[in-house]
């Protein structure tokens, strides 16, 4: 699928570049995106009988397409392109579709004892696919707007046994312009799952976009979220990113991610770097990379035995958008 997303992505960017758009009032948008995940995770039980082994790999592509109509139009004939969205106060109405594909490696060794198990190496697949709506309206003159979200995943898990995951989810929004490009807005959403599995999460978020001198603009975002299972599960998410743009075409900047958890015993934090650059005043092609650090501190039981762990996870992105 890795090859069929680029070469998608490649082509609707080389079809629209063609396209002499001088207009800068659209109606639409449409955005297709290519994704690659990369996992390695390792852990070692040291114990007075012995040692044992296990290692885990997950490679994730996904391919997603959203459409976007602005039923008030959306205007990018001031600041940078890439957030005309945030500068004209934008309504909207969007439709997206992405499709998962995932392949599993395990392996298990051991020469303690207290794992009878047998070495074993297992590989299996599974896919998904995730249907979205999402409205969104603002009132350009008091800067007031709100959010509402629904989204559907079909999940097919691979493994022993193949089995069926669906998933129904929802979302609240509401926000405010605090100044002409500056917004705070909070969000509730819930996911529930198959088996009664449900999950709440809040979040706040934070935009903010100004200019540096007489040419530059720079942009910030950040925001936090906490969710919250049946289970007793808590996660907490922290992130910030900030853009340049030397020109109202091009983009560059940083964004890093820190997430904690209840029960993960376990801290991770991702750096991002990404860039897009609108190679015609309707077309923008994007590009992101991110390397994530998982900290898995060495546990000490009772009886002498250790835990300890690491794990590497790398992704990247490519993405072509068009407005009409």
């Amino acid at each position: 699928m890795r090859n069929a997303g680029v070469s998608l992505c490649c082509l609707l960017a080389g079809s629209l570049a063609v396209m002499n758009v001088s207009a800068e009032e659209y109606d639409f948008e449409l955005d297709v995106a290519f994704n690659n995940m990369s996992f390695d995770g390792r852990s070692r039980i040291t114990a007075p009988g012995g040692t044992s082994f296990s290692s885990s790999e997950t490679d994730t592509d996904e391919l997603s397409l959203l459409g976007t109509w602005y039923f008030k139009g959306l205007s990018d004939d001031k600041g940078p392109r890439a957030r005309a969205v945030l500068v004209d106060r934008a309504s909207s109405l969007s439709f997206g579709y992405s499709r998962l594909e995932q392949t599993n490696s395990t392996s298990f060794s051991s020469d303690d004892p207290a794992f009878p198990l047998p070495s074993f190496d297992l590989r299996f697949d599974s896919s998904g696919d995730t249907f979205a709506v999402d409205f969104r309206y603002v009132d350009r003159d008091s800067g007031w707007f709100g959010d509402i979200g629904l989204i559907n995943t079909d999940v097919t898990l691979g493994g022993f046994v193949d089995d069926l995951s669906d998933a129904f989810g929802w979302r609240l929004g509401a926000g405010k312009y605090l100044f002409e490009t500056t917004t705070l807005s909070f969000d509730v959403s819930q996911l529930n799952a198959t088996g009664g599995r449900d999950a709440t999460a809040y979040s706040v978020a934070f935009e903010h976009l100004g200019d540096l001198g007489e040419r530059w603009d720079y942009a910030v975002d950040a925001g936090y979220s906490r969710l919250d299972t049946d289970g007793g599960f808590e996660l907490d998410t922290w992130n910030a990113a900030i853009a340049l743009y030397p020109t109202r075409d091009f983009e560059f900047g940083l964004g890093v991610e820190h997430v904690s958890g209840s029960r993960i015993g376990q801290d991770k934090t991702g750096l991002e770097g990404f860039a897009s650059w609108f190679i015609k005043p309707n077309v923008k092609l994007s590009a992101r990379y991110r390397v994530d650090d998982t900290d898995f501190p060495g546990t000490v039981f009772s009886d002498g035995s250790r835990i300890d762990g690491s794990a590497d996870q790398d992704s990247f992105g490519i993405s072509a958008t068009v407005r009409f």
